[in-house]
C-alpha cells in the first residue's frame, strides 16, 4: 500500500514538474544579424559546421553545426535554407556571435553565403510584431523613446508594425497611416521584444 502512494506522488511529481518546466528566455540581440543561407557549399551557401575562435584566428574552441547554436526564434522567422546568429561584435570580416543558450561567445569568419547587418539596417522598414508575453511596459506606445515619458496608446501583440528608425533599444514604428511612436525592440538585458520575418 504505502509503495503504491509513494509510485503515484512520484508520478505526479513527474507529470507536474514536466508542466513548470520554466520558459526558453528569448534571444538576445547583440548589435545585429549573421543570416546564412544553407543551400550547400557547391552552390555558393554557408557550410554547415563553423569553426569558432576565443580571438579572429586564435585559439579554436570547436567547430559547431548550424543547428547547435542557438535559435533566433521566436523574434526571427524567416524562410527554408536560412540561419540567423547573433553577433555581439565585429572585427573587419570576423563576427563574435552567441554559440549556445547560457550566452557563451567565439569568433567566426565570416565567408561565402553569409550576410551581416547591424540592427538598424535589418529592422529599419521590415514589419514587426511584439512577442507574447511581456510585461505592459513593452506594449505601451510613446512619443518619445524614453520609458520616463507619457504613453500615449497601447499595441497589441498582434498589430504589424512598421519599423522605421531604432535609437538604442527604441525603435519608432508606424502602427497604421495616422500613428507613429516610439516601442522598446530589446529589454535591459538586451534579449529581443519583438518578432520579424525575413
Amino acid at each position: 500500500m504505502r509503495f503504491t502512494a509513494f509510485l503515484i506522488t512520484l508520478a505526479i511529481f513527474i507529470h507536474s514538474s514536466a508542466w513548470s518546466a520554466p520558459a526558453k528566455p528569448r534571444p538576445l540581440a547583440g548589435i545585429g544579424v549573421l543570416s546564412l543561407q544553407i543551400t550547400g557549399t557547391e552552390h555558393g551557401g554557408a557550410p554547415t559546421t563553423l569553426a569558432l575562435y576565443r580571438e579572429p584566428g586564435v585559439g579554436r574552441l570547436a567547430d559547431l553545426d548550424l543547428v547547435d547554436f542557438p535559435a533566433m526564434s521566436p523574434a526571427i522567422k524567416s524562410a527554408a535554407g536560412w540561419y540567423h546568429l547573433a553577433v555581439t561584435q565585429k572585427r573587419g570580416d570576423w563576427l563574435k556571435v552567441i554559440y549556445d543558450d547560457s550566452g557563451r561567445e567565439g569568433w567566426l569568419a565570416m565567408g561565402r553565403g553569409a550576410q551581416y547587418k547591424s540592427w538598424a539596417r535589418y529592422l529599419q522598414g521590415s514589419e514587426a510584431r511584439l512577442l507574447n508575453g511581456l510585461r505592459k511596459e513593452f506594449y505601451q506606445l510613446r512619443p518619445a523613446p524614453s520609458s520616463a515619458i507619457k504613453p500615449v496608446g497601447t499595441v497589441s501583440k498582434e498589430k504589424k508594425l512598421r519599423v522605421v528608425e531604432l535609437e538604442d533599444s527604441w525603435m519608432l514604428v508606424l502602427v497604421d497611416l495616422e500613428n507613429s511612436g516610439w516601442l522598446r525592440w530589446k529589454d535591459d538585458d538586451g534579449r529581443l521584444l519583438i518578432s520579424t520575418e525575413k
